[in-house]
């Protein structure tokens, strides 16, 4: 019967046709798009390539010859289950002039089903294609791993990453998987692994996009969230399996989730028209704000900022980083503006690379539309090409105007590589990294211990985790530093036993003196521990439990006392009845009285209430008429952060709610009512996603439309 109902509220639009509001876009040449750009001041932007020379790309790293190694993905948005047959490819670029322009172009590897991310090794590449992790160079091409999830384009892994602690570390997206010939999962988590075949799950959960900074402390993305900080590890996790932990990750940008962005280009007559049926009721789906982060991407640390895609926008977005106890506040840098805007609806800026120029590289993807294609009815997919654009592509370097030009980079010689650890270019320390643990020259050992008295934090950081990489550990040497964040790294390689009588002031030294103690059973460890609660932060207070043996096991957990979420009656038909709401005068202060008895049990405003679902300060720039069908027909569309969820648990209790996390040991739930309950994996016997929201329909029951428009004004307010 509900099939029913949607299927007749859906018959209007379903009938009519829709061509005359949808006109195709047309694309700007690569040689006119400079012109479409808005760039801060103090910087420079130049097409580095574009087609023919490359085509969809959406990641790209430069080798230690200069060459540009770029994944295209060609095939999206359709995967072979779709019938459409492999086209992704792994190409790479040179500049034979020296011109600091790409003009040769070689395919390493073709026919790939959707790539999302590559990392270099060995002179080859290493390559996200799920199913499947691969490894191609020329003539080569093999199966590392698979068992990764493809049921959703939008949610495959990507964005492979060599880290500082000598690992390659890479989104695990967020369909999941069960990973062989590795044995584990990463429902939930991202993972790292190494060439030699070692593979672990990894604490994370972005969507596009992973990031270290100089120190190694790892950033995601996803949609609405566009920074949040991998605090916790699953290693540290693991030392405790009987604790469970509500959240590994922390969200950082100080303007919360669906932050504002400020956009250049027009709406795209889809999006407009697909706005339009959803609010009128005609098709189902969530009303999208067309001011806020609605697909952050390719999250990247640069010169000590954080760079994020918005592809849905057109546009490039930047934050500060500042230390915020065991974590970080992301602050928004260009005020009402951003980094990089365009007027052209084709740019799609989806990923980011430093090169060893130091230079900021863009991979545009360059497309007509960007969308899930279900996320489309049939009656207006019909007159797009979902496709459109399939075969063009760019890349961008952006610079301070006074910065350096092209170079060739130069890092062959034994000593070449020890020196690039001194430079100030990420890329320059990063490649050298990774060169040193391939070549696994001990003939490095005495250059890199005399680089732990280098003039640079990040290059003694990097010293030592060179050494680690040559089976030689050093923290002890450096506990002292002068800097934090390098004697957070030190605590990291030390022996545990030279951490018994260390104490240190700066949180982030602290949070990984309690996540070290996990190891030990020594009684000093648990003195140490004692040390360290005084002032101590959520993070902080959550290792040193994992680390004195807490376990959490045995918490009753309740029952849920309400039905699964369902669909009550004609939504479409209870909005227009309450739209007269839109024409009355709103009292904010009647309307926060409507808050407090009706939504503080699940949405937080201020400091009121109890955040299950949005926090209302996100949802303020909405329009009165997005607001009024997010409250009475919040099925329309649901975000995927806000699908509820059925657990039964080994001992028989059925739990709905909405995930919060998922890491290696428990699953966080948040319920109504503000009730938060983490579950151990071992204790659950089945967990089942709902489609619907865990917010119940139904509010018109209990309010008129004046109620409804005093509670509208008050959350404008």
């Amino acid at each position: 019967m509900t099939r029913l109902l949607l299927l007749l509220a859906l018959l209007p639009a379903l009938q009519q046709d829709y061509k005359d509001e949808l006109p195709r876009l047309k694309p700007t040449e690569a040689a006119d798009a400079i012109p479409t750009f808005k760039l801060q001041p103090g910087y420079r932007i130049e097409l580095v390539a574009s087609e023919p020379l490359v085509a969809s790309p959406v990641d790209m790293a430069f080798d230690e010859e200069g060459r540009l190694w770029v994944v295209e993905m060609v095939d999206y948005p359709f995967n072979e289950s779709e019938g459409n047959p492999a086209q992704g490819r792994v190409v790479r670029l040179e500049d034979k002039d020296g011109d600091g322009r790409f003009d040769t172009r070689t395919v390493i590897a073709d026919k790939i089903s959707c790539p999302t991310g590559l990392a270099l090794w060995d002179g080859g590449a290493f390559v996200t294609a799920a199913p499947v992790l691969l490894y191609v160079k020329e003539g080569v091409r093999k199966v590392v791993q698979s068992g990764f999830g493809v049921q959703n384009i939008q949610g495959l892994p990507n964005n492979i990453k060599w880290g500082l602690d000598n690992w390659f570390t890479a989104s695990g997206g967020t369909n999941g998987g069960t990973i062989a010939p590795a044995g584990v999962g990463i429902n939930g988590r991202d993972f790292r692994f190494r060439p030699g075949g070692d593979f672990e799950p990894l604490s994370g959960g972005g969507q596009f996009g992973s990031s270290f900074d100089d120190f190694g402390r790892r950033f995601v993305c996803s949609n609405a969230n566009s920074a949040r900080h991998v605090v916790l590890d699953d290693a540290v996790l693991r030392h405790n399996p009987y604790y469970a932990v509500g959240a590994v990750t922390a969200s950082i940008a100080a303007e919360g989730d669906a932050g504002t962005v400020y956009r250049s280009s027009p709406q795209e007559p889809w999006r407009v028209l697909r706005t339009r049926l959803r609010k009128e009721g005609q098709i189902r789906g969530q009303v999208e704000g067309v001011s806020t982060f609605t697909a952050a991407t390719g999250i990247f640390f640069h010169k000590g900022r954080l760079y994020v895609g918005e592809v849905s926008h057109n546009l490039i977005s930047r934050k500060s980083l500042a230390p915020n106890g065991s974590t970080f506040r992301a602050e928004r840098i260009d005020k009402e503006s951003e980094f990089l805007t365009s007027t052209d609806n084709w740019f799609r800026p989806a990923n980011f690379a430093t090169g060893p120029d130091g230079a900021l590289y863009v991979c545009d993807m360059y497309r007509e539309v960007i969308e899930h294609p279900h996320s489309l009815p049939d009656f207006i997919k019909k007159h797009l090409d979902l496709s459109s654009g399939k075969e063009r592509g760019r890349i961008w370097r952006i610079s301070e105007e006074n910065g350096p030009k092209w170079a060739k980079p130069q890092l062959r010689t034994l000593e070449e590589l020890v020196a690039a650890l001194q430079r100030p270019e990420a890329w320059q320390r990063q490649t050298a990294a990774r060169l040193l643990y391939q070549r696994q020259d001990k003939a490095a050992l005495p250059l890199l211990e005399k680089l732990l008295a280098a003039e640079l934090p990040e290059t003694r950081a990097a010293a030592l985790w060179a050494l680690e990489g040559l089976g030689v550990r050093r923290g002890e040497a450096l506990l002292k530093d002068p800097s934090p964040d390098v004697r957070e790294q030190a605590v990291r390689l030390a022996p545990v036993e030279r951490l018994f009588d260390l104490m240190d002031d700066a949180p982030r030294v602290r949070f990984q003196l309690a996540c070290r103690m996990a190891e030990s059973q020594d009684p000093r460890a648990k003195a140490l521990i004692e040390r360290l609660k005084p002032g101590a932060d959520r993070w902080l207070l959550t290792a040193i439990a994992i680390a004195s043996g807490e376990k959490s096991a045995d918490k009753p957990v309740k029952a849920s006392t309400t039905e699964a979420p369902s669909l009550v009656g004609d939504r479409k038909k209870i909005v227009e009845s309450y739209r007269g709401a839109l024409e009355k005068k709103g009292d904010a202060v009647k309307g926060r009285e409507i808050y407090r008895k009706n939504c503080v049990g699940c949405h937080r405003a201020g400091k009121e209430g109890t955040e299950v679902g949005p926090d209302f300060s996100t949802v303020k720039q909405k329009t009165p008429e997005e607001l009024l069908i997010s409250i009475l027909d919040p099925n329309r569309e649901v975000a995927a952060q806000y699908v509820a969820v059925r657990v039964l648990t080994t001992s028989g209790v059925v739990i709905d709610g909405l995930v919060a996390a998922e890491n290696a040991t428990s699953v966080t739930l948040k319920r109504q009512g503000g009730e938060v309950d983490t579950i151990l994996r071992v204790r659950i016997d089945k967990m089942v996603k709902s489609t619907l929201s865990l917010m119940p329909e139904g509010l018109e029951k209990v309010v008129d439309q004046q109620q409804l428009a005093d509670l509208i004004q008050f959350l404008k307010e």
